[in-house]
């Protein structure tokens, strides 16, 4: 901020006391319809005239934001700026919402920002390009139509089609009634359940699967029993009270070749886990090479084995432990046991996850259950043994004791009982653990057969992409960064297949007789075709044959599957359907991004086109209400945006705010922080700050009431009017810096700073005088309207962006306007010749003499003269503003006084004032205390008032 900003913010509330309120109240008293008796000079002030309303009350700001959308043409703009604007085009690319459920505060702190953005580049001249669009597809909707029971494919994609449909029509009737500029046809938005980006999606996956990017295996995943489907990281939410049952259970050891002391004695591994359901598919304990090991004999004889660092926390949960001998991990390689139920030899074998920080230091695996696991028996070549079905259920393979039970509840009971010998020890553990987001239920790791997109592969090449990428607030790239680097360095791969059926299908076709899956670029062709021709539910509503041809179906004895494509990979690659060149400018959605769209978007991109599909991400927060506590349905604090704009059953609890209140609230609060409060007191300050704003745009708007006939006369601008000039300069300025950085709610801020102090408590004060009591073509009094119409000018156009319908509507009052084009239609550029910082000190040194003369006197400073004793330095800048006319000098408007003696002092080091009493007539005219006549008129007011009488007698 510059310094002369913060120097006038330490004196504005001495300095100058009136406010745009008082400023407002001039305009009130000269169109107020009571009659009123009046000064016999009444008609010769020329007071503001508009009739621009200080205030709305709820049912005219709905009606008045309704008018002012069609007047303005709020929904041709987007178009009208294609055609008439010239580029490159600014291109923001549209994170999809879900196509679910009714518009909340979130959606309206997300468009209204991304409508801010755009509106600030075609306020500016600037083409903009946006295409909205919707995430149609996944398990929400679906879950929310089968509510039913019903399991037909075709019957639950034509419900959930609908569903989505429904909910797309409410959310975009909500974006445009926020003034969100697009082209809401159907044509200018994407859709991803729409035929036409299903079969672009269907190019793509081809495309990554011939790279060799996509492949299909068998591995665990995180699996919803909830919702029976594959679960990709960033549909996980961690309960952080989550309860598991922990076990240190003991496996007899069958043999430990490189220990052949304990050969003939009866060994015990003892192992820790937190998932008891998962001993049935055991199939291997791994243990640490380089790790130390003891076998400890406990109170009852028996010999265990057990890590050395892990004995006393040990000792603690079973009793005491005697070391009998020590050994390193590797001693281990080659050793067995039996497995818990089956009693079959399974093996021992060097792992480089375990650790020796927490349980016993030999770790259970269950390959079909744990990622790590799974490695393991990669590396050693086991075959992986899958005994849990999409349910969460054991299957036939588990035994008859356990087929059918569930395995987060039956389960465990059925485990802990049947090893109840066994287990030396059991505890509830409180931790973090993954469930669904959207069933809230816990999820398992389940090894099944699933496609992925291979992340190693291109790791390095999205790690390059990422540090060129700007991200926005500044103060946050750092950590945001991080965030982004962290999602994709520990992420080995990406799970894009779901078994459901609301979605886009995989196009891959298996052997009847092995499994494989075969696919390549013409039976895509020939499903894209089968699209065209049938429609998008054709892949469950016909056979393979039907859609891909019988050739192919018996040449390679083939038949289809139903698993359909991750929703992420859906908007993940929206970016090659919808943006030129297949880059945007600026992406801008809600920090949890990073692990979801900002993520998937990227890997797409770099693994189709070798860059980044984004130079900028805009990260904004979430809406939490006035406790902090995150909005949501289940805790019944969610705040329905139309609720702002249309007021809630009781008005007085929910009153109408209306558009403007709701996208102020959005620039002050949602762009900087993570948590984005809500709450009434918040909306009560926004709306005080619109009724400043819309109170001193409608003295501005009456001060440029037209008086006067187009005449063309000169101004003379004097010093105040030059410094109004150069602020008016600085504040674009640094308005142009502020959205350039998508710093809106410093933005906000700026504008209110401006508006209160420079133009309301400075210079709509200072000239008050001459704006109503000069001359109606004196050149000091022209200067002044052409001041205010450069304020004007600049002033709405800096908040347009914002306040869109605030803006239009003072626009269409603006007196000098003589086209019906709406204002951003319009263009304006602002003068160089305004930045004239050498103002700025003359005006600084009388501000710190009225900030003087405030502390000395408490009455109205105008029946005061004063006598200044300056600096030879302050003395030249004071004589800038005082030219020695006793009581018409700047110098008195800006103190206040009715005259000034300006006296220079060599001595003195420090400029000072002292203040007296005149003994003066009240100017019946202008209200002042200069030198008057008998007829109580000053000199000025006797020279206008004959001015203005030869006109009349000429007209």
């Amino acid at each position: 901020m510059h310094k002369f900003v913060i120097k006038r913010t330490l004196i504005t509330n001495q300095l100058l006391k009136k406010t745009s309120n008082e400023l407002a109240s001039d305009i009130k008293s000269n169109t107020k319809s009571t009659p009123k008796k009046q000064n016999k000079y009444s008609e010769t002030i020329l007071l503001p005239r508009s009739q621009f309303r200080a205030q709305l009350n709820g049912k005219e700001r709905m009606e008045k934001d309704k008018y002012l959308s069609e007047k303005c043409g709020f929904s041709e703009l987007y178009e009208w700026q294609k055609k008439n604007l010239s580029g490159p085009d600014f291109i923001l690319h549209d994170g999809p919402p879900y196509a679910n459920g009714i518009p909340h505060i979130g959606h309206a702190i997300n468009k209204i920002l991304k409508d801010i953005t755009l509106r600030y580049k075609i306020i500016n001249g600037n083409r903009v390009h946006y295409v909205p669009g919707w995430d149609c597809h996944g398990l929400p909707i679906e879950l929310k139509v089968i509510r039913n029971n019903s399991q037909d494919p075709l019957e639950i994609r034509k419900k959930a089609r609908k569903c989505a449909e429904e909910a797309i029509v409410k959310q975009k009737q909500a974006f445009q009634s926020w003034g969100v500029t697009a082209n809401w046809n159907e044509s200018g938005c994407y859709f991803t359940n729409n035929s036409l980006y299903m079969k672009h999606q269907l190019h793509q996956f081809i495309k990554l699967y011939e790279k060799g990017i996509i492949f299909r295996d068998f591995m665990p995943v995180y699996w919803s029993p909830s919702s029976r489907t594959a679960l990709a990281e960033s549909e996980l939410e961690y309960n952080q009270q989550h309860q598991s049952i922990a076990v240190i259970i003991r496996l007899h050891m069958n043999n430990i070749p490189n220990l052949n002391l304990f050969k003939n004695h009866l060994v015990y591994a003892l192992i820790w886990t937190t998932t008891p359901w998962s001993l049935v598919a055991n199939q291997a304990v791994t243990f640490s090479a380089d790790a130390a090991y003891c076998i400890v004999k406990d109170n009852k004889g028996n010999l265990n084995i057990i890590a050395e660092d892990l004995l006393k926390d040990t000792e603690l949960k079973i009793g005491p432990l005697e070391p009998i001998a020590c050994f390193k991990g590797r001693e281990l390689e080659g050793s067995t046991y039996f497995h818990p139920f089956k009693k079959e030899k399974c093996p021992f074998f060097a792992a480089s996850h375990v650790t020796t920080n927490r349980g016993t230091g030999l770790v259970h695996t269950a390959p079909a259950h744990g990622q790590e696991d799974f490695l393991v028996a990669l590396q050693n070549k086991i075959h992986i043994l899958s005994m849990v079905d999409a349910e969460g259920r054991y299957t036939e393979t588990a035994g008859p004791v356990f087929h059918g039970l569930k395995v987060l509840t039956e389960g465990v009971d059925k485990v802990m009982n049947l090893l109840a010998e066994d287990i030396l020890h059991v505890e509830t553990l409180i931790h973090s653990y993954p469930y669904d987001w959207r069933t809230k239920q816990p999820v398992i790791l389940r090894a099944s057969n699933q496609w992925f997109i291979n992340i190693d592969c291109i790791r390095e090449e999205i790690i390059g992409t990422i540090a060129n990428v700007n991200i926005y607030p500044k103060c946050n790239r750092t950590s945001f960064l991080k965030t982004l680097f962290a999602g994709i360095k520990t992420r080995p791969y990406w799970c894009i297949s779901r078994q459901r059926c609301w979605g886009t299908p995989i196009p891959v076709l298996y052997s009847k007789t092995t499994g494989k899956a075969f696919t390549n670029k013409e039976l895509v062709e020939r499903l894209c075709n089968s699209i065209d021709r049938y429609g998008p539910d054709c892949w469950w509503e016909y056979s393979a044959e039907e859609l891909m041809g019988l050739d192919v179906i018996e040449k390679f004895n083939i038949t289809a599957d139903d698993d359909i494509m991750d929703i992420w990979f859906d908007s993940g690659i929206s970016w090659s359907m919808v943006l030129p060149n297949g880059k945007a400018d600026l992406c801008l959605e809600g920090y949890d991004q990073f692990s979801g769209w900002f993520q998937t978007s990227l890997i797409t991109s770099v693994a189709l086109q070798k860059c980044s599909p984004y130079s900028a991400l805009f990260v904004h927060g979430f809406a939490v209400d006035e406790n902090c506590l995150k909005m949501s349905k289940s805790v019944g604090n969610v705040i329905n945006p139309e609720e702002l704009l249309l007021g809630g059953s009781d008005l007085k609890k929910s009153p109408i705010y209306g558009v403007d209140i709701l996208r102020w609230w959005v620039a002050s609060h949602g762009s900087q922080q993570a948590q984005v409060p809500v709450s009434k007191s918040l909306f009560d300050g926004c709306k005080d700050c619109i009724h400043k704003l819309r109170l001193i745009l409608r003295f501005l708007l009456g001060a440029l009431y037209p008086y006067h006939q187009e005449i063309s006369c000169k101004s003379k601008y004097r010093i105040a009017d030059k410094y109004m000039l150069y602020l008016l300069y600085c504040y674009n300025k640094q308005m142009q810096e502020h959205y350039d950085n998508y710093e809106y709610h410093h933005a906000a801020k700026t504008i209110m700073h401006f508006i209160t102090n420079d133009v309301s408590a400075f210079y709509c004060t200072l000239i008050k005088d001459r704006l109503y009591c000069d001359e109606i073509m004196s050149p000091t009094r022209i200067a002044v309207v052409q001041v205010i119409k450069e304020i004007f000018n600049v002033f709405i156009r800096s908040i347009a962006p914002i306040l869109p319908h605030l803006a239009e509507e003072a626009w269409l009052y603006y007196p000098e306007k003589r086209t019906s084009l709406p204002l951003h239609c319009t263009q304006y550029k602002v003068s160089e010749s305004w930045n004239d910082p050498t103002m700025e000190q003359h005006i600084d040194v009388a501000l710190q003499l009225r900030k003087i003369v405030l502390k000395i006197v408490n009455t109205t400073t105008w029946k005061l003269y004063g006598i200044i004793e300056a600096t030879e330095k302050d003395f030249v800048s004071l004589s800038f503003l005082h030219d020695g006319q006793s009581s018409t000098s700047e110098l008195c408007e800006i103190l206040q006084l009715s005259s000034i003696k300006l006296v220079k002092n060599h001595v003195i080091s420090k400029t000072g004032i002292q203040v007296y009493d005149i003994q003066r007539t009240l100017c019946e005219r202008c209200r002042r205390y200069p030198e008057t006549r008998e007829d109580g008129l000053c000199s000025r007011c006797i020279d206008v008032l004959a001015k203005n009488s030869s006109m009349n007698t000429t007209v």
